[in-house]
């Protein structure tokens, strides 16, 4: 052992060889760690140690290891990292470590001596034998250098995952698909030998009576691999706020009686007041809000063009005539593009709790002279008849107020069943899980997707066991109950398709995408740039490692990927497809770039757009309840306020709604916001620029959209880059 300021040379006195196994280690006589450093001080510099002396025929190697600034991250004892080369391993190489573990972000220096060259350093082998007094004592390493100082040169080795007692992890430098390294055993055995690991750890669990995309194994969140887990700061911050919010509001039930509907806004006063819009000069009845939220609410993805009106809304030319005010018939304007459509007939015949009623509405809107959209008629059954009128504006203002509540009641638990959790938390789970089980963390796909996972599992556990399962949350506060979500999910997962969150796709199937017919449209015209940005950035990447389509094809790790989420990730219920259009093989480029693209967006962006707003929806409950107490009108001219607030959702229920939606719409303590990607997974220079030009694309965007935003009496802001999240983590 030689100690030079700090510096401890490790001697590996194993022959040199290539291990035919991993395994295979030889016993270094030496090891320890050379210095610590706290990262958060000034982080990993270049690395500053040398040997004081070279001697003949031995090979001399530096290590930087960075551990992760989660909490608990460094293991008091049992650490070694091995270094296995072209020629040779090092063997397990001891780091002595912090006796602090409950702080991370520390680098860690090391100087290993070797008998003879180990060649180029082509795989990094972290290992956790932790003993220190029984206690778990997990390792998070963020990234480990080695430089080489025969050639003087050196390579970051990206980690960025924990390692439990006893486990180890290895990794390597460069990024590359399975067809780069089909002649290098090394590297070829440890991608086998991490994906049969994660394989064993993220096991497929299907829920074939709901039709849900399939998730993650577990009983609760303790049975998630530890990656998935959110960090203990995460963790207390979403515990606290949960509970306060739920306190709150059950003191504020005992205090508060909803006897009028201003007694709704000092009701959601506990948490802060609601949204402006909504309250102030009674906004929230107004037709031009209305339309607005069918356009920018939290579930702007119902409206589509009516280029005629469905056969069992048989809504009359003459009636309607005083609401258009271009002087052209319905027909007409209908032909020019300014009609749209916003049909619940999923709701169609769903059962619904004992005393609790739903409809299954239909509603017609016209975007007029002044480029507003506006609603001109709501029928709230599917079948036209007697006792199913079609409510107007020209109406009694209470029974077209009554109308558009219904309306808003079933659009809201579509919202947060369907186009929140099915379509956003579901499917991104099922990403996640194929990705996990078939791309290595070398493979670029693993490495471009990647952050867009973070939390996801973990909340969608959290979600199973107390908001979306049977006589959870939801069913408590939702007019369909239990069976009602139950068969409300069946009927969106036959209907479902992975390319509703491919905004491009979805806008033009809807008949949405112009702006010049549909104004105002701002998670359209936001959207689009962000998806058009994203894609960019996609592009660039895949084209980075695929060279053309047949690289693509015979990528196997990206075949069997796309294949796990055919079969396993999104089953066919209820009469659904397999896929539900997800392909079972990549032929092309440009179909990996969508599809990809399509992930990234619908776990970011997608979901910012239709999550982060539900307190601004929601926060005035008349706006927008969840359940309803008395039956949908079957008369016009026969409600009085006392019957509407009847109908509205008593304290109990509206306090637990605006608790959930609340703490739905907060933003994790440890948010890593789009274009962010603090964990260098991509070591390499031409991709960092990449992704530094993705950056700046959104703070262009972003600019765009702050000055829009300020000539608006409703700002739009859930495309802003600091307002969209990578991955789902509430």
């Amino acid at each position: 052992m030689n100690f030079f300021g700090g510096r401890i040379i490790v001697t590996n006195k194993k022959s040199a060889h290539v291990p035919p196994t991993m395994s295979a280690y030889g016993v270094p006589v030496v090891s320890s760690r050379t210095c610590s450093k706290k990262e958060s001080d000034g982080g990993a510099a270049p690395f500053q140690y040398a040997p004081t002396e070279f001697r003949a025929n031995k090979s001399y190697y530096g290590v930087r290891i960075l551990t992760g600034k989660q909490h608990g991250a460094i293991t008091p004892r049992g650490k070694y990292v091995v270094l296995i080369g072209s020629a040779a391993s090092s063997g397990k190489v001891r780091v002595i470590g912090s006796f602090m573990p409950s702080f991370g972000g520390w680098t860690e220096d090391l100087i290993i001596e070797a008998d003879s060259t180990l060649g180029d350093i082509l795989v990094v082998e972290a290992v956790n034998e932790n003993t220190f007094l029984d206690n778990e004592h997990p390792w998070y390493v963020s990234l480990v250098t080695v430089y080489n100082f025969q050639s003087n040169s050196s390579d970051d080795f990206p980690c960025y995952h924990w390692i439990g007692d006893e486990e180890s992890v290895s990794f390597t430098a460069r990024t590359t698909t399975l067809q780069e390294v089909s002649g290098n055993s090394v590297l070829l055995h440890q991608r086998k030998s991490q994906l049969e690991q994660r394989q064993r750890q993220y096991k497929w669990q299907k829920f074939p009576e709901s039709g849900m995309p399939s998730g993650i194994d577990n009983t609760d969140e303790k049975d998630l691999p530890r990656d998935e887990e959110f960090d203990r700061v995460k963790n207390f911050s979403f515990t606290m706020g949960a509970m306060k919010s739920l306190l709150k509001f059950k003191v504020q039930g005992y205090l508060t009686s909803l006897e009028h509907l201003y007694n709704y806004e000092e009701f959601a006063t506990v948490l802060g007041k609601p949204d402006p819009a909504l309250y102030e000069a009674s906004r929230w009845t107004s037709d031009v809000e209305f339309g607005r939220q069918m356009l920018n609410g939290v579930n702007p993805v119902i409206i589509q063009k009516c280029s005629s009106l469905p056969a069992n809304f048989p809504v009359a030319e003459g009636e309607v005539k005083g609401l258009l005010n271009r002087g052209i018939s319905l027909s007409e304007e209908m032909k020019a593009g300014h009609v749209y459509i916003c049909d619940m007939k999923i709701f169609d015949g769903l059962p619904t709790k004992d005393g609790f009623y739903a409809a299954a509405p239909m509603c017609l809107l016209y975007v007029n002279g002044n480029d507003q959209l506006v609603p001109i008629a709501i029928q709230l059954k599917q079948q036209p008849g007697e006792n199913n009128p079609i409510f107007m504006p020209s109406d009694h203002w209470i029974d077209w107020l009554l109308a558009k509540m219904f309306y808003q009641s079933a659009h809201s638990q579509f919202q947060q069943l369907a186009t929140h959790y099915f379509s956003c938390h579901a499917a991104m789970e099922a990403y996640s899980m194929a990705t996990s089980r078939n791309l290595p963390d070398p493979h670029p796909i693993y490495k471009l997707l990647n952050p867009h996972f973070r939390y996801t599992m973990s909340i969608n556990s959290r979600a199973r066991a107390s908001l979306i399962n049977d006589g959870g949350i939801i069913d408590q506060i939702f007019a369909i109950g239990t069976e009602g979500k139950v068969q409300l999910i069946q009927r969106a997962s036959k209907a479902y398709s992975v390319y509703w969150t491919d905004i491009k796709r979805n806008l033009k199937e809807r008949g949405v995408d112009d702006p010049n017919q549909l104004p105002g449209y701002f998670y359209r015209d936001d959207g689009l740039k962000v998806w058009t940005a994203m894609e960019d950035y996609v592009r660039s990447v895949v084209s980075e490692f695929y060279r053309d389509d047949q690289r693509v094809k015979e990528d196997a790790e990206l075949q069997k990927w796309a294949e796990d989420i055919h079969v396993n990730g999104f089953p066919g219920y209820y009469g659904a497809s397999d896929g539900h259009g997800f392909p079972k093989q990549i032929e092309t480029k440009d179909e990996l770039v969508e599809l990809c693209t399509l992930i990234a967006f619908t776990g970011s962006a997608q979901h910012a757009a239709v999550n982060f707003g539900q307190y601004s929806i929601y926060s005035f409950v008349p706006n927008a309840p969840f359940e309803m107490r008395q039956p949908p009108p079957t008369k016009k001219g026969v409600t009085d306020i006392q019957k509407l607030l009847d109908t509205l959702p008593d304290s109990e229920s509206s306090g637990k709604g605006l608790s959930i939606t609340h703490l739905l719409s907060e933003y994790s303590s440890d948010e890593i916001f789009l274009g962010n990607y603090p964990s260098k997974r991509f070591t390499e220079t031409k991709v960092q620029g990449m992704i530094q030009k993705f950056a700046a694309a959104l703070q262009t965007i972003s600019e765009g959209i702050q000055e829009r935003n300020k000539t608006l009496d409703v700002p739009y802001p859930y495309f802003l880059k600091d307002r969209v999240p990578n991955s789902i983590t509430i």
